[in-house]
């Protein structure tokens, strides 16, 4: 996509005089979206329209309204095609992350205390090449807007030593923990350096909103850009020509599933969530918050297409399991033992997650 033009959106909206952009009312500092997208849309040349939207940003970023960078964030990759360069996807990222609220309905329920079923996915790889490196040193690298708990936990359980462990290992990666059950090929490369995940609502369970699906599969994409890769989020019905991203359709589908409850199919390039698992899971547990498992869900079938094949043996893990069917259990650090007041395992990829992913990318 080198030249997308929408004649009705530029009319009036953006000027360019000696390499600089103005805006018709040049009084008015405000921060669109819609005039993000015009700017990107009246541009041919790649190379000018990647200048021009780095100049945008800089001059309007720091005024954006969280809203209005969540959607330049989630369409960006479509809007500038072959222009959305590592730089623009930084400079997007950061200012998304620097005024993403925390979400208050991922909180932590006082009641959650049944873990939802998240078995080894079956996922499919075509190329299981690994990459030899290894870790040798302790690291730290979820940044806080990402590892950050939400804001609202039962006191109780957030004065806990198990919630301060938990804190931790979603923090810190040490170099004897970046071990996986072995149950799947070696991991490998990611799916493609640029993903669009391409949202279809359409047989999804009746409580679950199209906005709650979106913003949970945004946040799962913006986590693991932490890898190295890009990673973006549009609907269906907004897909067009994005400029060579992997395309990874996000369906409801219990045919697909293959009795799991998401599935990511690396050779269809699929991520399957299954109504009747949610239906269910809602059923049985009330107190239970079910966005909190689909962050979970989502979050662990997403860090398949980053090229991590195999489970995560640390419970806390994204990638982990809780127990194979040999009734093995998975591990906490020093050998900590499974609380039953709320979940463990993480919303988004923790330290060690990135830090194999990254390992398995060569980065």
């Amino acid at each position: 996509m080198h030249a997308m033009l929408c004649s009705g959106l530029l009319v009036g909206i953006w000027q360019a005089t000696d390499g600089a952009l103005a805006q018709d009312n040049p009084a008015t500092s405000v921060c669109k979206a819609s005039d993000f997208r015009a700017m990107a849309y009246s541009i041919n040349d790649e190379q000018v329209r990647e200048r021009r939207a780095l100049e945008w940003l800089s001059r309007y970023g720091k005024d954006c309204p969280f809203n209005e960078i969540e959607q330049i964030r989630s369409n960006v990759s479509v809007w500038l095609g072959t222009s959305n360069s590592p730089k623009v996807h930084q400079t997007v990222k950061e200012l998304y992350l620097s005024k993403k609220p925390l979400p208050s309905s991922l909180e932590i329920s006082k009641n959650s205390n049944t873990a939802p079923v998240i078995q080894a996915s079956g996922s499919i790889k075509t190329d299981t090449k690994a990459d030899p490196k290894a870790a040798n040193e302790t690291t730290s690298t979820a940044p806080k807007k990402i590892k950050k708990l939400p804001n609202k936990v039962d006191e109780k359980i957030a004065a806990s030593k198990e919630f301060a462990l938990r804190e931790s290992e979603i923090a810190q990666c040490l170099p004897d923990e970046l071990v996986t059950w072995n149950d799947g090929d070696k991991d490998g490369k990611m799916l493609s350096p640029k993903m669009l995940y391409v949202y279809d609502h359409q047989g999804a369970p009746s409580y679950v909103s199209e906005d709650a699906v979106f913003s949970v599969l945004q946040q799962a994409a913006s986590a693991w850009d932490q890898c190295g890769g890009q990673n973006a989020v549009i609907l269906k019905r907004d897909v067009f020509d994005d400029g060579g991203s992997a395309k990874i359709l996000v369906q409801w589908n219990d045919k697909e599933k293959l009795g799991a409850i998401g599935l990511a199919n690396i050779t269809k390039k699929t991520l399957t969530l299954s109504p009747d698992a949610f239906v269910n899971l809602r059923k049985n547990n009330t107190n239970r918050n079910w966005v909190e498992t689909l962050q979970m869900v989502v979050s662990h079938e997403v860090g398949h297409f980053q090229g991590l094949i195999a489970h995560s043996k640390r419970c806390v893990d994204v990638l982990s399991y809780y127990s194979n069917d040999a009734g093995e259990k998975c591990t906490i650090r020093g050998k900590g033992v499974m609380p039953q007041t709320f979940e463990y395992r993480a919303l988004l990829p923790t330290a060690c997650d990135i830090q194999r992913c990254r390992i398995a990318n060569g980065f």
